[in-house]
Formats: C-alpha cells, structure tokens, sequence
C-alpha cells in the first residue's frame, strides 16, 4: 500500500508545481491500482486508465473504474478473475497506446469482452477540460 498525492488546482487543473504527484517514499509503484471504488463493487465490469485524472473522467461514463497509476502498470495489470468486460481508457501517446494494446491482449486471450477508448486529444480528462470550457 502507499499514498498517491497529485496537487489539483481550485478550477480541477493540475496545479503547476514540480513534481506534480509524488508516491509515499519507501513503497512500491509496481502492480498497483488506486481503486476509486471498493473491490466489492467490481462484479462484471472494469473501467482502467492510466492516471487518477482520466479514471475519474472515464467514471462519468462507466463504473466502477480504478487508476493504474502508469502506463507499466496498465500492461501488465494481472487478469481479473470474473471480469467479463474491460473498458480501458487509454492515453493517446506511444506508451499509453501500447499499455492499452498489451493490457488488451491479455484479456482478449481470456474470452473477456475489451473496449478502449480513442480520442484525438491525450486523455479523456483532456476532452472533458476542453467540452467544460
């Protein structure tokens, strides 16, 4: 377990401060998820994404979602047993595009139905930012 910290600003953008998130010191990244909705409410369906941001965009129109924190964690998100639908919001950006395939595949392999989105801008938060301005 760790805590992810992003500063957000009044307005929903990211605040411009360096660094713009920051991980609890001394403790893993790798094979983790923040789960913007409890295990118990993940029956049939999944929606991903890579970051915090673009989950909760992909949650106006799906849920439950969890965050992969990055695109090596998206890829390599282990299958899910009972999860017959994935919806994956993919950044669009070479390695959000190939986290997406790869996390895709492995489900695809295991019969389950997979979706991911596709939009001109890098990530979902992105289009709503821009629609909400």
């Amino acid at each position: 377990m760790s805590l992810h910290r992003t500063w957000i600003q009044a307005d929903g953008c990211k605040a411009a401060v360096e660094p713009p998130r920051l991980l609890l010191a001394g403790h893993r990244k790798q094979g983790g998820v923040v789960r913007l909705w409890p295990d118990e409410a993940v029956t049939a369906g999944l929606g991903i994404a890579e970051g915090i941001e673009t989950a909760l965009s992909l949650a106006w129109a799906y849920a439950p979602v969890w965050a992969c924190i990055d695109a090596g964690n998206l890829a390599a998100l282990p299958y899910l047993t009972g999860i017959d639908c994935l919806l994956i919001g993919a950044d669009n950006d070479p390695a959000g595009k190939a986290a997406a395939k790869a996390c895709a595949a492995n489900r695809a392999d295991a019969d389950a139905e997979v979706f991911v989105t596709r939009q001109v801008e890098n990530d979902l938060n992105d289009v709503l930012t821009e629609v909400a301005a």
